[in-house]
């Protein structure tokens, strides 16, 4: 959305909005609704891609400079079963801004950020329920842990 949105334009995507958690079937509709409204009071949001963010990233045709830089969250919408919680990351391609678009789950938040902790506990939650709607088991269906790496590097 633009800043020139009216507020019948905003009042439109906010009944979408609510009709897509109303009618999800992997999140709570109404942690979804608290969580979306904390982070958008709480924005911009540091930010890295994991691997799914950046094949997400590449199958949207974007080539970043650096993988593994810091980047802002500067939008969030909420887009139903399909991709949840859906973050905005402004970047500069050509001198031209674009608003690049990936799932919350697909990113690493930055620890210190105040929601940090209810963000890994949605992504983790998100995450374990849509393995079970795919019928994968956790024993099957997850890949060995790896070792934490944090924020960083």
């Amino acid at each position: 959305m633009d800043d020139l949105a009216t507020e019948k334009d905003i009042e439109k995507v906010k009944a979408i909005t609510e009709d897509l958690l109303n009618s999800s079937t992997i999140d709570d509709p109404t942690e979804a609704r608290e969580l979306l409204l904390d982070l958008e009071a709480n924005l911009p949001i540091a930010v890295r891609f994991n691997e799914y963010g950046l094949l997400n990233l590449q199958e949207q045709g974007y080539n970043l400079d650096d993988k593994h830089g810091i980047f802002q969250v500067d939008k969030i919408f909420y887009m139903g079963d399909m991709a949840g919680i859906l973050c905005g990351i402004e970047h500069e391609v050509d001198s031209e801004k674009e608003l690049m678009m990936t799932s919350i789950t697909h990113l690493r938040v930055d620890p210190t950020h105040p929601l940090a902790k209810r963000i890994q506990q949605y992504q983790k939650k998100r995450v374990i329920t849509m393995m079970i709607a795919d019928g994968l088991t956790k024993r099957g269906g997850q890949r060995a842990k790896r070792q934490k790496r944090g924020f960083g590097r």
